[in-house]
């Protein structure tokens, strides 16, 4: 999957050299796999992790898991702390909703803080499919069945022609 993620990343100019970006980083497959294959292609990365407090220690455990990879491979780390479930009943908006919106809020005053290029995040086919699909239930126009895109301003989604199933071959592999 490397070398197909190498491929990709330059025929789509999605970073571009000398440049620093802030990647969205949970803990989970995803995510770390998508760190793995950024710090080996040598992208120039700070990391983000939003302890949204919704699961205990297991929340703590995420966080802690980001904050010590980052440290073994020399990236730094924000975390953010957040309280969802009163955020959530503050804004009135469901936990998921309230998790996204603190979730972009902190990546994008990270990024800007810091002057970094853009903000990456490890969404990939799968997850494509089930936005397309959730827009046709809303009854979305032509523009939802494209779904998202790889790039949008500062958004970068570099794994979004990737699968589930290659990217837990590729943590596998690696021994992620």
């Amino acid at each position: 999957m490397y070398v197909a993620f190498i491929s990709h990343i330059n025929q789509r100019k999605l970073f571009e050299p000398g440049k620093r970006y802030l990647l969205a980083c949970s803990g989970g497959l995803d995510s770390m796999a998508l760190a793995h294959l950024l710090h080996t292609a040598g992208i120039s990365l700070e990391l983000a992790h939003v302890n949204f407090g919704l699961r205990g220690e297991e929340s703590d455990g995420d966080e802690e898991f980001v904050k010590k990879w980052g440290q073994e491979h020399g990236l730094p780390v924000h975390v953010y702390r957040a309280n969802t479930k009163d955020w959530a009943e503050i804004n009135g908006v469901s936990i998921q909703m309230a998790a996204r919106e603190i979730r972009y809020q902190f990546f994008e005053e990270i990024r800007s803080k810091h002057k970094l290029t853009g903000i990456v995040v490890a969404h990939q086919e799968d997850d494509q499919l089930e936005t397309i699909f959730l827009n046709l239930t809303r009854g979305t126009g032509i523009e939802g069945v494209y779904g998202m895109s790889e790039r949008r301003m500062e958004l970068i989604r570099p794994l979004l022609s990737f699968s589930r199933a290659q990217i837990t071959a590729y943590a596998k592999e690696v021994k992620l």
